[in-house]
């Protein structure tokens, strides 16, 4: 077993930063996409669940490429990876740490787009599968995916799983996307 913190690792060590729980042997790691949304979430959630039943590692997955775009901030990539591994990321993950033990994750802050990074995060840690919840504020061909979603379900070789929005969402959708809120609702 190894610890993971975010000490072990410098700003310029090529992967981005880490943090998080410790690793531990067991199944092949499951890695989740994570951006503070209540979509995100929810992908989370499900993902952690999993990862329990699996005796799989969790590693989340942050790009800073969709930051850099949608917020106009003004400061320099390590402040805002500092921003977001101390005051975000412990924010949005806090429901991890609830029920100690349940799951021993990490997480990665990376630069790109979150379709490609979540990508290569997949390859590098060779995961058994990858979890991103969707927004469900997909194309008219894809009324259920988003844009993320579906890069990702297009591009990967590996199993993606993606959780939907919750039935109360103003983008949930009857059919195919209430379907598979029904799957991703059950436990693994």
């Amino acid at each position: 077993m190894s610890e993971v913190s975010d000490h072990d690792r410098s700003d310029d060590a090529p992967g981005g930063k880490v943090t998080g729980g410790e690793i531990r042997e067991g199944g092949r790691p499951i890695v989740a996409g994570i951006d503070g949304s209540t979509e995100s979430e929810r992908g989370v959630r499900w993902a952690s669940r999993l990862a329990v039943a699996l005796d799989s590692p969790l590693v989340l997955v942050h790009a800073l490429g969709l930051i850099s775009r949608s917020m106009d901030w003004h400061v320099t990539t390590g402040e805002r990876i500092k921003t977001i591994e101390t005051e975000l990321l412990p924010r949005w993950t806090s429901f991890l740490d609830e029920d100690e033990g349940a799951v021993e994750w990490s997480a990665r802050i990376e630069h790109g787009t979150p379709s490609r990074v979540l990508l290569v995060v997949a390859d590098e840690v060779d995961a058994a599968m990858i979890v991103v919840g969707s927004h469900g504020a997909g194309t008219s061909e894809d009324p259920f995916l988003g844009s993320t979603s579906h890069r990702v379900v297009a591009d990967s070789h590996r199993p993606v799983v993606v959780v939907p929005p919750s039935t109360n969402h103003p983008h949930q959708r009857s059919g195919a996307g209430a379907m598979a809120s029904g799957i991703a609702d059950a436990t693994p």
